[in-house]
């Protein structure tokens, strides 16, 4: 018990430390607020919006692995930023999809392997939210690209299946653009730094003071709620990213993303988009205006509707794989063992 509590002593001193030093950094920015934020703008939302999200479950067999994703598209069409309809891909309830896994993977290649079906799922039901549904606006939930616990390693069997997913994202970029539509990906809970590291290089305050903060931590303090911070590249360096090396050119140097406080008592949340850096100014506002309409219904709770609908949409409960595995079970010989030996323990 003594080195729990000394955890525990620790943590809280560790956690007011840091919440003392953000709070007295954040002080120090006022002065460059001006540069660095901006005023989000009223805007009445009176398009089509779709909403993109996707839940999996998944069970480790002795020969297999089994995977369901239930991937869900919302289309809500907006008046004066009220709801008028709602509509469902594939419907308002469908069992979710399987997948079979035969190949034998290392623990980390299966995990990425279910990110890159999962995401596979996201993406093909944005295009038919932009190309049926003929949405203005499209969000994802989460980043526009892929992550970087997405990339498996070099001499892993699933490089062709991330290779694969580029194109998918390539692909439906090409499908916004052609479409006139515009992608946001919502990030619900950021642990980016890529703003505070730009600070240094647009105040006079040591980069050193920036050291180990995450933005939306220090944001916290130095937004209010109806402001967003001005829109920044997603990295410093196109050819050092793991991940955007990886796109054309083309589309890798239009990633962009801001931050912006949508709630009086939650944190900022971040919004990634596509813009060159002709329209970057006038895009940035008008994405913050739209997020911010439609993400500042709850005081404590920032967050876009058509995402938190297609969330509780796409959800998955672990006896929806239960029910594919008996299945499976019963087609099969009594003698076959088909679970593992940690999940048959007696006691």
């Amino acid at each position: 018990m003594d080195s729990l509590q000394k955890v525990i002593d620790e943590a809280v001193k560790v956690i007011s430390f840091n919440d003392s030093s953000r709070n007295s950094l954040a002080k120090e920015l006022i002065p460059f607020k001006n540069s660095l934020v901006f005023k989000i703008p009223e805007i009445k939302v009176n398009f089509l919006v779709g909403g993109v999200d996707s839940g999996f479950v998944s069970q480790k067999l002795a020969f297999i692995d089994l995977i369901l994703i239930r991937c869900v598209g919302v289309s809500f069409q907006y008046e004066n930023s009220m709801l008028q309809k709602a509509e469902y891909l594939p419907g308002f309830f469908d069992f979710p999809k399987p997948y079979l896994v035969n190949k034998i993977l290392e623990e980390d290649e299966f995990n990425i392997s279910k990110s890159l079906m999962r995401l596979k799922e996201e993406v093909r039901m944005a295009k038919k939210l932009i190309e049926e549904k003929k949405a203005s606006f499209v969000f994802l939930d989460g980043s526009i690209v892929p992550q970087y616990q997405d990339k498996p390693r070099d001499d892993s069997e699933i490089n062709s299946d991330y290779k694969s997913i580029i194109s998918e994202f390539v692909s439906l970029y090409d499908s916004a653009e052609k479409n006139n539509c515009t992608l946001i990906g919502f990030v619900e809970d950021s642990r980016g730094s890529r703003f505070c590291g730009m600070l240094s290089e647009k105040t006079s305050i040591p980069e050193t003071r920036f050291n180990g903060l995450m933005d939306s931590f220090l944001l916290d303090s130095f937004l209010k709620k109806g402001e967003a911070t001005i829109p920044f590249t997603y990295t410093k360096n196109i050819s050092n990213h793991a991940i955007l090396k990886d796109f054309p050119k083309e589309w890798s140097e239009k990633v962009h993303a801001l931050y912006l406080k949508a709630a009086e008592f939650d944190r900022p949340l971040r919004i990634e988009f596509l813009s060159s850096k002709k329209e970057l100014k006038e895009k940035s506002e008008k994405l913050a205006g739209i997020a911010f309409s439609l993400s500042s219904m709850h005081r404590e709770y920032a967050y876009p509707a058509p995402l938190i609908e297609a969330d509780l949409r796409a959800k998955l409960k672990p006896e929806e794989i239960t029910t594919v595995y008996n299945k499976i079970q019963d087609k099969l010989s009594k003698n076959i063992k088909l679970k593992l030996r940690r999940n048959s323990r007696p006691f």
